[in-house]
């Protein structure tokens, strides 16, 4: 199992595929926020003063965290990545 190259490939591909999810989420986590804020809401904040400033507040605290995951993810699918490169250069015998 060590030795087939479909399993390295799809590890890769994983491990990648993750890596882009990471940077995603660091670089771009207002759009995913606005994504989770329903229309209704954005209604509510335009018509109420002090409402919108706690959205605008917990947009902020979640943009925070979503950055904060996004560059866990980054970290961890960096060492996966690498971890999978050196498994497959043990099994190739380099």
């Amino acid at each position: 199992m060590l030795r087939n190259p479909y399993v390295f490939a799809f590890l890769i591909i994983l491990s990648l595929a993750g890596l882009v999810l990471g940077v995603v989420y660091y670089f771009y986590p207002a759009v995913i926020i606005k994504r989770r804020v329903k229309d209704h809401h954005w209604e509510a904040a335009q018509k109420d003063g002090e409402f919108k400033k706690w959205l605008e507040a917990e947009m902020q605290i979640q943009i925070k965290r979503v950055r904060h995951m996004g560059m866990v993810m980054i970290v961890m699918e960096a060492i996966w990545f690498v971890l999978i490169i050196s498994l497959w250069q043990k099994s190739r015998g380099m």
